[in-house]
């Protein structure tokens, strides 16, 4: 039997831009996290729950797109491929951040350039900050 190494096929070598098993939320755990703790944003096409935990600079990405909003199953794949492939472009940007996204009613009706840029934005609100680093006297010790 061939190895996985032989296969191309390393456990522990990921891809920088891929969309690994470990790049997603798998377990109901995971996604009751991020909605009990998660700062909510959204449009008319997207929901977007982000929760940075403090442990871990990994970044998932969960999906919950519900057939009782987007009835038909091709467009509920479509909507889901668009979302993996905006968190797959913006995971570099992303540190530290669980996200789950879930499609409103607009969002079946919406073109594809549309909706990936309205992700794009939503997604940019969970990005960290860059604090400017200012010289205010309190941070200073008196010698």
């Amino acid at each position: 039997m061939p190895s996985e190494v032989a296969l191309g096929r390393q456990a522990d070598r990921e891809k920088p831009y891929g969309f690994s098993r470990q790049r997603r939320l798998l377990t109901g755990k995971d996604f009751k996290q991020v909605f009990d703790n998660a700062k909510r944003v959204g449009n008319p096409c997207w929901t977007v729950y982000g929760f940075a935990h403090k442990e871990s600079n990994r970044t998932q990405l969960g999906l919950a797109i519900a057939k009782k909003t987007v009835r038909r199953a091709h467009e509920r794949n479509r909507l889901k491929r668009l979302a993996r492939e905006a968190f797959r472009q913006m995971q570099a940007q992303l540190v530290g951040v669980n996200l789950v996204v879930m499609a409103g009613k607009a969002a079946e009706a919406a073109d594809n350039a549309t909706l990936n840029q309205q992700l794009v934005k939503l997604f940019t609100l969970f990005t960290p900050r860059i604090k400017k680093s200012t010289d205010n006297s309190s941070d200073r010790t008196a010698s």
